[in-house]
């Protein structure tokens, strides 16, 4: 069984308000990982891949998914070159927001906060598709509120956070399983098959049987289509996910590059140094002597950027 990142919200929850929110764009080689919390994320733009632990499913502009503590998932562009983006609002809900809910003074009643409440208990992802633009506008204000620092105002947050939880709450029950369109391309199978298989020793041979073509072939056609070649994804996707194990645990660099599937040290501190431009102690080093908000946490850990 894979066992995948979790991102906690001790380092992610960068002020004492219950929400954090985030815009993001994913990659085609963003990390599959999980949370400690539950996650909103909801599409602004663009079409592309959800796959929540063995669910895959098309999502587009206008989707929300709900992606409770402990599930694994990770969103891929439709467009494998990057040129067509896709963005997403993270609404991110603090651990403690059950209790936090509990303590609330007047005038907020039980009857208000009950969709809230029971949001967070839920087990299994599931989703929503807005009709009329519904997300958008309290997500936008949500995030305006975090821009202006004024997400700790529990008198403003807290109707807003109330409303689209009960928006979404009746979808809980209802199948959100969007399959692949026709036209669907294989490569994204392949490609999120290395995204969770990477610490292993798969072979080009291995990925070309995938879509039943040849190994010449099949390097061509991913070259076309992502402008990377095979193993240049799969070691930039090694280390992406060094990136986080450095961030969010304190293994040791050799213990990191093993976990990745690098089993010779040179060849990974070359790899690392070629796409971070420093070397792992340094990349660490500056994380933890540099306070870092949560956007800047999760551009790092995505980027892995200097």
């Amino acid at each position: 069984m894979e066992v995948f990142p979790v991102f906690t919200g001790e380092y992610l929850f960068d002020s004492c308000s219950p929400v954090q929110m985030l815009l993001t764009q994913e990659t085609v080689t963003s990390v599959r990982h999980q949370h400690d919390f539950v996650e909103l994320a909801y599409v602004v733009q663009g079409e592309g891949i959800h796959q929540a632990d063995e669910d895959k499913m098309q999502v587009m502009q206008g989707d929300l998914l709900v992606i409770p503590p402990g599930v694994s998932h990770v969103f891929q562009p439709q467009d494998l070159t990057g040129a067509e983006p896709l963005l997403i609002y993270n609404c991110m809900l603090r651990p403690e927001l059950g209790r936090m809910l509990r303590r609330l003074p007047e005038p907020f009643s039980e009857e208000e906060m009950f969709p809230l409440l029971e949001l967070l208990e839920v087990k299994q992802w599931f989703g929503y598709r807005e009709s009329s633009m519904e997300l958008a506008l309290l997500l936008r204000r949500m995030h305006e509120m975090q821009s202006c620092g004024s997400l700790g105002d529990e008198q403003q947050l807290y109707p807003l956070l109330f409303e689209l939880a009960d928006l979404i709450m009746p979808a809980v029950a209802l199948p959100f399983a969007q399959e692949p369109e026709i036209d669907y391309d294989p490569l994204h199978d392949v490609i999120l098959y290395m995204i969770s298989h990477f610490r292993e020793k798969i072979t080009l041979k291995e990925m070309s049987r995938q879509i039943a073509v040849s190994s010449r072939q099949f390097q061509r056609l991913f070259k076309i289509k992502t402008g990377r070649s095979y193993i240049q994804m799969l070691q930039e996707i090694r280390m992406k996910y060094s990136c986080l194990l450095l961030m969010f645990t304190e293994l040791g660099i050799q213990s990191i590059a093993l976990e990745v599937g690098i089993y010779d040290m040179k060849y990974f501190y070359r790899l690392f140094r070629e796409y971070s431009g420093m070397t792992p102690a340094s990349y660490r080093n500056r994380l933890q002597s540099h306070f870092l908000s949560a956007k800047e946490m999760m551009s790092s850990a995505e980027h892995c950027s200097h």
